[in-house]
Formats: C-alpha cells, sequence, structure tokens
C-alpha cells in the first residue's frame, strides 16, 4: 500500500491485476483478515534497524536453511513437496473439473508462469537468487542447490505450457504430460531442498 484515504486505500499489485490499484479500506479489511492455513490474519511487521550490521553470510546460510527446512515438511498437504506431489495427482482431471477450460487453463498456467503464485516465476527468481548468494558464501550445497534449480525452473514452464495447451485444445494428453512433469518436479525440489539444508552454519 502506497497511501490512504477516509474511505479507499491506494495498492500496487502485479500487472495482470492491473498494476496500481485502488480498493476500499472496509475490502482491504476484509482481505487482511482472512483465514485459512496461509493467512496473515493481519500481520504486520516494523522493521528497525539493528545496532550493528549482522553478518551477511550467516544470515544467507539461515535463511536458505530455514526455507528449505520449511518447504520439506509443510504443515498442510498443498505446500512444498508435497503439494507438488498432489498437484500431480489432480491436473489430469482440470478439463472435467472446469466448467470452462478454454478460460480457466490458460489462466491458470499463467498465475504459474507470470503471477507469483509459484510454478516457473518463483523457481526463477529462487535460482537467480540462489546464484547471488553463491557469490558472498563459499559453499558446494549452495552451488548445487543453484544448478538444480537452474534445471527445475524451466520445467514449470513447460507445465504452464501443456496445461495452456489442454484448455485450448481440450486434449487431455496435455494434462497427462503435466502431471508426468510435476510428479518428476517433486522429486527433484526435494532433493534440490534437501542439498540446501546441507549448507554449512
Amino acid at each position: 500500500m502506497y497511501g490512504y484515504d477516509d474511505t479507499h486505500a491506494y495498492l500496487v499489485d502485479t500487472a495482470q491485476q492491473g498494476g496500481t490499484v485502488t480498493t476500499t479500506l472496509t475490502s482491504l479489511e476484509r482481505a487482511r483478515n482472512e483465514r485459512g492455513p496461509m493467512a496473515a490474519r493481519n500481520l504486520s511487521y516494523t522493521i528497525a534497524a539493528p545496532a550493528g550490521r549482522p553478518d551477511l553470510g550467516d544470515a544467507i546460510r539461515a535463511a536458505i536453511r530455514d526455507n528449505a527446512h520449511a518447504f520439506l515438511n509443510p504443515p498442510i498437504a498443498n505446500l512444498g513437496h508435497r503439494g507438488i506431489g498432489k498437484a500431480a495427482g489432480r491436473v489430469a482431471r482440470w478439463l472435467d473439473r472446469s466448467s470452462d477450460p478454454s478460460r480457466d487453463l490458460p489462466l491458470a498456467a499463467s498465475l504459474m508462469e507470470r503471477g507469483g503464485t509459484g510454478g516457473a516465476l518463483f523457481r526463477a527468481m529462487y535460482r537467480d537468487f540462489l546464484a547471488e548468494c553463491a557469490t558472498i558464501v563459499d559453499d558446494d550445497n549452495l552451488r548445487l542447490g543453484h544448478r538444480l534449480y537452474a534445471e527445475i525452473a524451466p520445467l514449470w514452464t513447460e507445465v504452464a505450457g501443456h496445461i495452456t495447451a489442454a484448455g485450448e485444445t481440450g486434449d487431455p494428453d496435455h494434462l497427462t504430460r503435466a502431471s508426468a512433469i510435476l510428479t518428476e518436479l517433486a522429486d527433484r525440489e526435494r532433493h534440490a531442498m534437501q542439498t540446501l539444508t546441507g549448507i554449512r552454519p
């Protein structure tokens, strides 16, 4: 949020959501108070600069290890490698579950590819993050994790391509292929994150 007045909040979102957008304060309050396993429930942070500058290498190591542990031990089956495996089992039925597959499936694929909901966008960002971290932290597991994510990111683009093609053509074989790639990705990402838990303290 970059501003508000007596009735509205002014926000910046992704381009497909409209970029700079406006919503009522009431709507924003409802959204911030949503329930569910990934909801923030009005969580906010106040960040203050520490008295001394923390060691960047230590912070990187801890953050990557913590993220990897969270991925490997998700609180619900829809997250982490378990979530990818669950998606692999369900994606093959998406043509039957949608009332408008030609609209819904390309939209789902677009969100995976460009919307910030995981998929290729997140993996490409994480790959680049790990590459930058490897210029600061000298660790073989970090370098290997980066290489593994460099191989993983394009596979998510393939998944999105198959989901789009299934929606456009109605051909379920595309979803079968997407399912097979997702099954492979669940294993590859589990291995990559296990590798990253091995970064030295």
